[in-house]
């Protein structure tokens, strides 16, 4: 679907790759560890616990937000189909 998926936690490199090799992801996954820089700039930065809510961002090829779930503590993720269909609809524009 002309789309890169990337995965970002606060999780430092090393425990990033251990995850994904475990996972067997084919995808990376990014650390934005230790200042947390990233989740402050979307607003998505717990301070409290030092991690970010659950999120998902679609951002088009311009650099530009076209779709953003953020979830709180307990609900439930996103389905890929929902993902799926979000990136169709961007696609078509």
């Amino acid at each position: 679907m002309d789309t890169e998926l990337v995965g970002i936690s606060s999780n430092v490199t090393f425990s990033q790759k251990a995850f994904a090799d475990f996972l067997k992801l084919n995808f990376p996954l990014l650390s934005d560890a230790p200042n947390m820089k990233t989740m402050q700039d979307y607003g998505v930065f717990n301070a409290e616990r030092k991690l970010a809510q659950r999120s998902y961002f679609i951002i088009d090829k311009q650099g530009l937000i076209r779709y953003m779930k953020v979830l709180k503590q307990g609900e439930p993720l996103v389905s890929n189909d929902e993902l799926l269909a979000e990136v169709g609809k961007i696609n078509k524009r």
